[in-house]
């Protein structure tokens, strides 16, 4: 048992390491860069550093899934681990120089590194677990991976108040420094010990690079999977929603409960620890199986949380349980999407699917952050929730009716 927990310890350690620093650099920017050039801009820059976070997935993902088809999935990981130290000297660069465009252009690399072997990290589960545990690796991941967004979030609302203990104005750039460059190293070092039994890759596949043409093409090859393609469109979906609330989070909070930068991020970062949880419970509760029937159960508490939440208009200790409640419930319905595509996609063709499903993602992504620039600058955050409520009943209905034994359609 004891052998079995430590195989996964290197995939669940070099992801914890990367998210924790992506997450950690976008809300440095959000909480530091925004105050170099005025906090007017502070909706815009969010938005941007959502946006070049993402662009690498929609035109390079392509690039991506014929990596993960055509090479070990172990050394993909492994480079693109240590390409994050040489990006995180640029992004460091940014901080010591208070140029926000130094830090955007590291944030955009992170997003380019993150694109190339996304594919690998999470195709390479069912080659560590087996079949068998796919459900509790994904979940299991998954869970890691929110906790990682949790600390990332929660030790950026820290970092950028220090400046107010420290009379040095480099101090805070140290800080910053050493943490983010000290979790690219670790995350290295963690990836060169993941050895899964992957099969053989394909030495020299035909898949376009195409970004127009890719998803065309597995939109097409996914047909043959009854409700593969309404999964991708959950997933999308998903992410839209938690791309929605987390940029919110940085006004709303500011705006309407007129938060502090720590106090946001401790916020954000309960968020990422509801879905973790909701994560897990649902790797759990699946028992080596793939569960659909949680994703209507997801969708329902999500629309009820954040029905209230936009009702009630409440107060901060109020507004944090239904935003974590909200949170719980979109992990139960996320994990089983996930395990879906793990389960049905076979062999060496996992890689260009979940590279089409990134795709998907990320072009929702980019849709979500366009969206909140303009509600929210039409309207207001509060009615940013509106919209996500309306998108959530929407999705709940279609992956009710869609994926296979999820509820009107009969499993296969």
């Amino acid at each position: 048992m004891k052998k079995d927990r430590l195989k996964w310890f290197p995939l669940f350690s070099t992801n914890f390491a990367g998210v924790l620093n992506d997450n950690l650099l976008k809300t440095l920017i959000g909480f530091v860069g925004v105050a170099w050039i005025g906090q007017e801009h502070k909706a815009t820059l969010v938005s941007a550093a959502a946006a070049l976070l993402v662009i690498p997935y929609i035109f390079l993902s392509p690039l991506s899934g014929k990596l993960a088809k055509e090479h070990p999935k172990a050394l993909i990981i492994q480079w693109a681990k240590f390409s994050e130290i040489l990006i995180m000297i640029v992004a460091i660069t940014g901080f010591f120089i208070y140029n926000v465009y130094v830090v955007l252009i590291g944030m955009f690399l992170m997003g380019l590194q993150s694109c190339i072997y996304s594919p690998s990290k999470y195709g390479i589960i069912r080659d560590i677990g087996g079949k068998e545990l796919i459900s509790f690796g994904t979940g299991a991941m998954e869970m890691i991976t929110f906790v990682a967004v949790l600390m990332g979030t929660f030790l950026g609302g820290i970092i950028s108040d220090t400046h107010e203990y420290f009379s040095n104005p480099k101090t805070e750039s140290i800080i910053i420094a050493v943490a983010l460059m000290g979790l690219a190293i670790i995350g290295w070092l963690t990836s060169m010990n993941i050895d899964p039994k992957e099969t053989e890759p394909e030495d020299d596949s035909d898949d376009t690079l195409n970004p127009l043409l890719y998803p065309i093409k597995w939109f097409k090859w996914s047909k043959r999977i009854a409700g593969l393609n309404y999964t991708v469109l959950g997933l999308s979906i998903f992410w839209l929603i938690g791309s929605l609330i987390q940029l919110n989070l940085y006004i709303y909070c500011d705006k309407f409960l007129h938060l502090s930068n720590t106090a946001t991020g401790t916020i954000m970062a309960l968020v990422a620890i509801g879905i973790g949880i909701g994560c897990y419970v649902a790797g759990v509760v699946s028992n080596h199986q793939v569960k659909t029937k949680l994703i209507p159960i997801g969708g329902i508490g999500m629309t009820l949380s954040m029905l209230l939440i936009f009702t009630l208009n409440p107060g901060t200790t109020l507004f944090t349980i239904l935003i974590v409640i909200f949170a719980f419930f979109a992990g139960l319905f996320k994990i089983p999407l996930n395990s879906f595509i793990q389960d049905r996609v076979k062999g060496r063709e996992l890689g260009p699917v979940l590279a089409y499903n990134n795709q998907m993602v990320f072009v929702s992504i980019l849709i979500s952050a366009g969206l909140f620039s303009l509600v929210e600058s039409v309207f207001n955050a509060r009615i940013v929730f509106l919209a996500v409520l309306l998108i959530t009943i929407a999705i709940t209905f279609v992956m009710y009716l869609k994926i296979p034994g999820a509820g009107r359609r009969k499993e296969q």
